[in-house]
């Protein structure tokens, strides 16, 4: 069985791709690991298991993450 661990999160991580120099900080930091890089070299968060922590958002340098409010 697979376990889903994002549902409870109260935000959730969105790229400005024009801003994402692919780096790879975003991937590095997440303590969830729910960060994947997607076949075109960017990276976005997985939510089944992302937990809104904004770690990824605070430590990406050219500022291409925003930590928006969920939708329930």
């Amino acid at each position: 069985m697979e376990y889903k661990t994002g549902d409870w999160r109260s935000s959730k991580p969105v790229w400005n791709w024009e801003k994402c120099t692919k780096c790879g900080l975003c991937w590095l930091f997440c303590p969830d690991a729910s960060i994947r890089q997607r076949d075109d070299g960017f990276y976005e968060a997985d939510l089944d298991y992302c937990k809104g922590c904004g770690i990824c958002a605070r430590e990406c340098k050219p500022g291409a993450i925003s930590m928006v409010e969920e939708e329930r």
